[in-house]
This record gives structure tokens, C-alpha cells and sequence, in this order.
């Protein structure tokens, strides 16, 4: 069983130097615009974040989007020790973190089938207008796999 979407819609860079790596894709592709989001974000779900199966409120961190004609750079540099981001950059160092597929939904589903594939879920947010999830598939495929949900 597949996920039930193969549209990347970002690519998550971890790094230790926001500035410096931002400014290394923006030279490499420019600043490109965002994606127009038209939609209304209305809360369906009560939100929620747990890291490794447990709840956790404090993800301290910068952030900046570099966009392509077709996806973005999320990147994110931790300024915190207990979440995924962190725990990646202490391993990794400054590098791709994850590749995130737009879901057809419900979120649920790809995680089933994630699951079902032997990749167990390590972090996952609900804002109440979208979810997320990681997947710990590093060990197979040298990244992260994130599938998101908009409600």
C-alpha cells in the first residue's frame, strides 16, 4: 500500500546557522513567492503536539521558507535540546531533514499505512486547521518522511 499522495510540497533543512544557510538557497534559487492560500483555515480537530509518543509544548526554534516554482524550503535551526529538529542536528548536522507529501487524507490513513511499511511515527501536530506527521524512515531512506493534511 502506497501513501495516498506523491505531491511534495517542501523539503525541511535542519541547520545550526539560519542565516547563513537561507542565504545559500536564495542564492541558488532566488526568493520565488509564496503559494497563494486562499482558503479559509477554520479548527476542525483539537490541536495537539506529541514528540516519540509523549506530549510536548515547547519546539523553540527560527524559521525561514525559501520558495521554488513547485515546492519549498523549510528551513529550521533549533534553539531548543527536546524535540526531532534538534535531535537531528546533533546527528546530522546541517542537512535535509525531511521530505513532506501533501495527504488526500485523513491523515490517519498514511499513517496506517506508514505503519503497516514498518516506519513508526515520531512527531506529530494537529493545529486544528492541518496536521502533520514525521516518520522515522531515516535508517531506509536517509531522511524523514512528513505527510501533511489541510482540513
Amino acid at each position: 500500500m502506497a501513501l495516498s499522495s506523491t505531491n511534495v510540497i517542501k523539503v525541511i533543512v535542519v541547520t545550526d546557522d539560519l542565516e547563513r544557510t537561507v542565504k545559500g538557497y536564495k542564492t541558488l534559487l532566488g526568493t520565488g513567492t509564496a503559494p497563494e492560500d486562499n482558503e479559509e483555515h477554520k479548527m476542525v480537530r483539537t490541536p495537539l503536539t506529541t514528540y516519540k509518543g509523549r506530549p510536548i509544548t515547547d519546539t523553540p526554534m527560527k524559521v525561514e521558507s525559501v520558495f521554488s516554482d513547485n515546492f519549498w524550503f523549510e528551513i529550521i535551526q533549533p534553539l531548543g535540546d527536546n524535540d526531532p529538529w534538534a535531535a537531528w542536528l546533533k546527528e546530522h548536522g546541517t542537512s535535509i531533514y525531511s521530505v513532506c507529501f501533501l495527504s488526500d487524507g485523513p491523515l490517519e490513513n498514511d499513517e496506517a499505512t506508514m505503519k503497516a511499511a514498518g516506519y513508526e511515527s515520531i512527531f506529530k501536530q494537529e493545529k486544528g486547521y492541518e496536521a502533520y506527521e514525521y516518520f522515522d524512515t531515516a535508517k531506509d531512506l536517509g531522511v524523514l518522511i512528513e505527510v501533511k493534511e489541510h482540513y
